[in-house]
């Protein structure tokens, strides 16, 4: 759609919102014709259109940068927070290790008691 038929549409679009006659709409559209309102609406809206088009192409990477910018805050960590985390992951490993080696010890002790003495038993 060129900017002059969007103009139209919007200038009708705005007598229908404002709830004027079709005569009235009518003699709206005259006075604009004749008094160069519609040139003048149409130059301005060329003039509104480059910055509104600048930031329509500026606001998609902006937002982007903003999200990154606060997901990284969230997932950021102090220093304190960094220490307490090392001390849960070194208690976690000693008691994997613990587990580890009592199930190491029960399986020793289970194959010591079912090993053969050698006997023949009749």
């Amino acid at each position: 759609m060129e900017p002059r038929e969007a103009f139209k549409v919007g200038f009708i679009a705005r007598c229908v919102e404002e709830g004027l006659s079709t005569e009235k709409t009518a003699e709206l559209m005259e006075k604009a014709a004749e008094g160069g309102l519609l040139s003048t609406g149409l130059e301005a809206l060329k003039d509104l259109s480059y910055p509104a088009m600048g930031l329509a192409l500026a606001a998609p990477p902006a937002a982007g940068g903003l999200a990154a910018y606060f997901a990284n805050r969230a997932t950021d960590t102090d220093a304190d927070d960094v220490e307490e985390i090392k001390q849960k992951e070194l208690i976690d490993s000693y008691k994997r290790m613990s587990r580890q080696l009592g199930r190491t010890k029960r399986l020793r002790k289970r194959k010591t008691e079912n090993k053969r003495t050698g006997h023949t038993f009749l």
